[in-house]
């Protein structure tokens, strides 16, 4: 009878032990496609910053001091590090702990966005909005960091149920809630491309959580009209969009940049003129190292450049997409599909901007253009991605 129980209790332990062993292979590396793609359009994007703010870097600052051509690629870099410290510490946490911290950190990133109406000391506004701020010598736009805890909080939503009558109060109106008080926020802030864009991404989650029919009409068509409302709500924006439909009429007002941005982009030709000789970011091209960062490199790459940053940032988008659909559940599929298409939006929308296909809207490059906030942000999106991957079934062959 003893022999009996002592051999059973080892067949226990024999079991956790295997069952251990296997949760531990089954703990992937980091997908070293992903991340390779992910440091090759940084890199491109420190020489694209370094390239495109000299001249603005080598201006007298307000206090008098003497301008450092190298200040922006230095800050730039330190961000750089900081977000792959981001992505190596989300990717090395397990899915479900993202997932439990994901409305934790939604709410702190929208309280952080929330001061920036406060007035405080510790407030920075800049070309009439006030986005930023100022956490010693960091500067943060909180807003970039609430934009990926949404599309996570989101995602855990979504993986409860799908977006249907049965489920609206338990998932549909949780959803409904956090997307449009966030985007009420930025309203307040002046930041219509921020939430153009986080309509883009919840109403594509939403189609991913079935969510159709007359639902998905009545959404999409709330989304336009607020849209609407809000570029009639200022008259600069109306400005922008008169201008974007014609350019030449407003060419000393808002057309005058989209007139820049394309004389840039037509003057690099095939090789472009040379890097650090794109003569627009010197004095006509406003903001060229965030949002004309695209109309430089192609001025100073050419074609080639311009369309080797589009062929990365495509299969980076790829890639994560393609990690999506072989998640082990629908959370990690919500997650990464979502991180998929802000990356994708974003990117969408910066070139059109520059190329003439959207009106005017401050968005940045993802990984290219300068920014900390955004490119921490999009690195730790990554860092999800990868968390997403390392902790899959290494047996699983798709959805």
């Amino acid at each position: 009878m003893g022999r009996s129980v002592a051999w059973r209790d080892a067949r226990v332990m024999s079991s956790a032990v295997s069952e251990s062993e296997a949760g531990q292979k089954a703990c992937r590396p980091f997908d070293g496609v992903l991340f390779s793609l992910v440091f090759g359009l940084v890199v491109l994007g420190l020489v694209a910053i370094f390239s495109a703010s000299f001249p603005k870097a080598m201006k007298s600052l307000s206090d008098g001091l003497r301008g450092d051509s190298f200040r922006y690629l230095r800050l730039q870099a330190t961000y750089a590090l900081i977000g792959f410290a981001a992505m190596y510490v989300l990717g090395r946490t397990r899915p479900e702990e993202i997932r439990r911290w994901s409305f934790t950190a939604f709410a702190i990133a929208f309280v952080l966005a929330g001061l920036t109406l406060t007035g405080l000391s510790i407030v920075r506004c800049s070309h009439g909005s006030c986005r930023w701020l100022q956490l010693g010598i960091v500067r943060i736009q909180p807003s970039e960091f609430a934009k990926l805890a949404l599309i996570v909080y989101v995602a855990c939503k979504l993986a409860e149920g799908r977006l249907n009558a049965a489920n609206f109060r338990t998932v549909g109106v949780k959803v409904v809630a956090a997307t449009v008080a966030l985007c009420g926020l930025l309203f307040v802030q002046k930041d219509q491309g921020m939430i153009i864009l986080i309509l883009v991404i919840v109403l594509c989650m939403a189609y991913l959580g079935h969510l159709r029919g007359r639902y998905l009409a009545i959404l999409t068509i709330g989304a336009l009209a607020a849209a609407a409302v809000g570029i009639v709500w200022e008259e600069y924006r109306t400005k922008r969009v008169l201008a974007f439909l014609n350019p030449l009429k407003y060419r000393t007002e808002s057309g005058w940049q989209i007139l820049t941005m394309k004389t840039a982009i037509a003057r690099g030709g095939i090789a472009g003129v040379g890097l650090g000789r794109c003569p627009e970011k010197f004095e006509y091209l406003p903001e060229p190292h965030t949002d004309g960062i695209f109309c430089v490199i192609c001025s100073e790459m050419g074609l080639l450049g311009g369309l080797a940053v589009l062929i990365l940032l495509a299969a980076v988008i790829s890639r994560v997409f393609h990690i999506a659909v072989r998640a082990r559940d629908d959370a990690g599929y919500f997650m990464v599909s979502g991180i998929a298409i802000m990356l994708a939006a974003q990117a969408l929308i910066n070139v059109g901007v520059a190329t003439h296909l959207l009106p005017i809207t401050g968005l940045t490059l993802p990984f290219v253009s300068y920014g900390g906030s955004s490119l921490v942000t999009c690195l730790a999106a990554i860092g999800v991605v990868m968390s997403v991957h390392r902790f899959n079934p290494p047996n699983r062959q798709g959805r």
